[in-house]
């Protein structure tokens, strides 16, 4: 309360929002007009003024204007405006419609698209303000514009048909719905050219994808997307996997190992003489003490006269 209207309309309908208050005011014969607009949702308090969803949404809505005046004294004029939200028509993919609300297309003999009906947009998920002054031949499917050429010169020539084959329209979230269209067309009298071409569409099938309103895919997604693909398919052909990491941080290792036992071989210091000499024992001598054995009682070493005397026999 207390707070601009206009500050809760998508900033990308606040021109039209305003060019439709102003033709209101100017004309004010016209006591009721419509518009379709997205309008922010309303994003919760818990405790307090804090948000909870900080996530900024706008839902679209069909707005009806009113012009009353309260006070005929003061002249003061009171805008009143009636808020009806779109929901997507579809609830399942490619969901069979049986009773679908039929909506008009208008485009000029150059494609541009000049007009369609508010009642598209549960259907086509397309703001008219959007997709006017666009070229209405994107919204075909690609594979059917060889059938819709021929439908085209069907048109010009004879002025109208009656109701074509099923082919497939573009919805905004970038699915196909099927559709089939009765067609008519105003040719100018003066130059017996066509001026513009409308069809009367009538859904058959909806879209793969049920919520028409959601966001296609921009060029910037896919850009992004690609870049993300490439660095998935990089990381797998350049980073080492984890067995390969493994038997590098095992090599590394080993290297590191031997490099440290090299330098510890270097880094001692060579010895000394004396520890590398070989200990020479002292010769052995025990043939002298064999040759010094007693032979007979008698040794060689001993003194002769000695040995004479031990062994003669006193004279009587």
């Amino acid at each position: 309360i207390g707070r601009s209207f206009i500050d809760f309309v998508h900033p990308r309908d606040r021109n039209t929002f305003a060019s439709q208050i102003t033709s209101g005011l100017a004309v004010p014969k016209i006591v009721n007009s419509t518009m379709v607009c997205r309008i922010r949702r309303y994003r919760g308090l818990t405790t307090g003024f804090g948000v909870k969803d900080r996530v900024v949404t706008f839902m679209p809505f069909l707005l009806k204007f009113t012009f009353k005046n309260i006070c005929d004294e003061e002249k003061v004029i009171y805008l009143v405006i009636q808020a009806t939200p779109f929901f997507s028509a579809f609830r399942i993919p490619n969901e069979l419609v049986a009773k679908a609300i039929p909506f008009v297309m208008r485009h000029s003999a150059n494609g541009n698209l000049e007009y369609i009906d508010p009642e598209s947009v549960p259907y086509l998920g397309y703001l008219p303000q959007d997709v006017t002054d666009k070229d209405a031949l994107l919204l075909y499917h690609p594979e059917d514009l060889d059938y819709l050429q021929q439908v085209y010169e069907t048109i010009v020539k004879e002025g109208s048909m009656t109701r074509t084959k099923v082919y497939r329209m573009m919805a905004q979230n970038g699915d196909y719905l099927k559709v089939e269209t009765e067609w008519s067309s105003f040719i100018n009298p003066w130059s017996k050219r066509l001026e513009f071409v409308i069809g009367k569409h009538h859904i058959i099938e909806g879209p793969a994808n049920p919520d028409v309103f959601q966001t296609p895919v921009t060029e910037e997604d896919k850009n992004k997307a690609q870049n993300f693909r490439e660095g998935i398919v990089r990381i797998m052909n350049e980073v080492l996997t984890k067995p390969a990491e493994m038997a590098k941080q095992q090599m590394t290792k080993r290297c590191q190992d031997l490099a440290t036992f090299m330098e510890s071989l270097m880094e001692e210091q060579p010895k000394v003489e004396e520890e590398l000499r070989l200990d020479i024992q002292d010769p052995d001598h025990s043939y002298y003490e064999r040759d010094s054995v007693m032979l007979g009682g008698i040794s060689p070493h001993h003194d002769y006269n000695d040995s004479k005397s031990s062994t003669g026999t006193p004279l009587s």
